[in-house]
């Protein structure tokens, strides 16, 4: 029965499953295409295995090998495919079911085993016994015979008589057996009648009266203080935050930062100062002991008018050599070299042109309010000092005043003579 539960259970899983969709079918088809060989040397390595592994093949196999049961005759049509896609593993199940139900064992191992299997788990494969089939009937189940169980435990319980080795006779059902019988004995009841004797409760009233003279005797003790507070004004402290000066009653803050400079029209800055730079060209011109020449474009050019085989240096006197000059039997041609310039007075040659630069002291500005002094702007900030107020020790600081508290104490007691006639002293309170 605990099997039969089981499988009661599997049934109603396998109902709730769905086909597959053609999403899935798709996927599943591509993804096997993309790891499918592409080569002999990955189905067979001819060097590792025997030739006729394969039927002397080592090249990918045409065919199924046999010997693989229902695997060497897979179902390939199309139609299953389609089948399955439309339907759900329920479907399946069922047609399976059907299927080998009026399956009879032949010489197919695989398809013995497959419905073997099948008929097992729909409960085809267990034969009931006699008394299981009083129990069994009124549920209608229905079992088939073991002729299409071949291989399974249905298959051979008749050999072992697994199913009767409990009967009716069994000991175990002899005290259930005999409930009915000696139901009637164990429920028998006996009754007897008792007499009771009951009498009404009995009272008794009594009173009882207490007298004490008694004498009221009252004393006291007290302690009486006297709080004296003594009012002084607090000592104040002026201060600043960091980065001000105490000044007074007040905090100077002072910042110093570098001025603006302004400069006239036509002067640009430089730094702390004003430029005008003026340009002109220069006057090119030939020294003394060389003449003047020009090439055939025209350009100025200086040539040497001493001994062309001795040349001065290469520059002289800032003058490149253009021409080295050349010197053929006892004829010499003159070295010729860039002219130098002239500038006005004032001017100085840069190298290509006149300069002449004028210098004058730039205008320091400062931000609104803010007062130069030399060459930096000084910003000055003025805010009221904070004020601390302290007190000297034993002293309590409330406002701007000092409290100085001083307390006295006398204690009174009013019971000294029914102390000492109960022979016992009330203690004095220290606090």
């Amino acid at each position: 029965m605990k099997r039969c539960a089981t499988l009661l259970l599997l049934a109603f899983s396998v109902a709730a499953a769905h086909a597959q969709s053609a999403s899935d079918v798709a996927n599943g088809t591509a993804f096997a295409n993309s790891i499918k060989p592409t080569s002999p040397s990955q189905i067979v390595n001819p060097t590792g295995v025997s030739a006729g592994t394969w039927g002397n093949q080592t090249g990918v196999s045409s065919s199924v090998p046999s010997g693989l049961g229902g695997f060497s005759n897979p179902n390939t049509a199309s139609d299953s495919l389609t089948a399955a896609k439309n339907s759900n593993l329920t479907v399946l199940g069922r047609q399976a079911e059907s299927y080998c139900a009026g399956y009879t064992p032949g010489s197919d191992p695989y398809e013995n085993q497959y419905c073997a299997a099948v008929n097992f788990l729909n409960e085809q494969c267990m034969t009931p016994t006699t008394n299981q089939k009083s129990v069994l009937g009124a549920t209608a189940t229905q079992f088939g015979s073991s002729a299409n169980c071949a291989g399974t435990y249905g298959a051979g319980q008749g050999q072992y008589n697994y199913g009767n080795q409990v009967t009716s006779s069994d000991p175990i059902f002899q005290v259930i057996g005999n409930l009915g019988n000696t139901a009637a004995d164990t429920l028998t009841q006996s009754c007897s009648s008792q007499t009771v004797v009951t009498q009404p409760a009995q009272y008794a009233n009594y009173t009882c009266t207490v007298s004490t003279d008694e004498e009221d005797n009252v004393c006291s003790q007290y302690l009486s203080a006297k709080i004296v507070n003594t009012i002084n004004e607090a000592l104040a402290t002026d201060s600043c935050p960091s980065g001000s000066t105490l000044s007074g009653a007040n905090c100077i803050h002072t910042i110093t930062y570098q001025p603006t400079i302004s400069c006239p029209a036509g002067y640009m800055q430089s730094g702390n100062s004003c430029l005008q730079i003026s340009n002109l060209p220069g006057t090119p011109y030939c020294p003394a002991g060389f003449v003047t020449a020009h090439t055939s474009n025209g350009t100025m050019v200086c040539a040497y008018n001493g001994n062309a085989s001795n040349p001065p240096p290469n520059p002289w006197n800032g003058m490149p050599l253009i021409y080295p000059g050349v010197c053929i039997a006892n004829t010499c041609a003159a070295p010729t070299y860039v002219p130098l310039e002239s500038c006005p007075d004032g001017y100085t040659f840069d190298g290509s042109q006149c300069t002449k630069t004028i210098t004058v002291g730039g205008t320091y500005n400062c931000n609104g309010g803010d007062s130069l002094q030399g060459a930096t702007c000084v910003s000055t900030a003025t805010t009221a000092a904070t004020v601390t107020y302290s007190c000297p020790a034993g002293q309590t600081l409330n406002g701007t005043n000092c409290i100085k508290q001083s307390v006295s104490t006398t204690w009174t007691d009013t019971c000294v003579t029914y102390e000492k006639s109960a022979g016992v002293a009330l203690p004095t309170p220290t606090n």
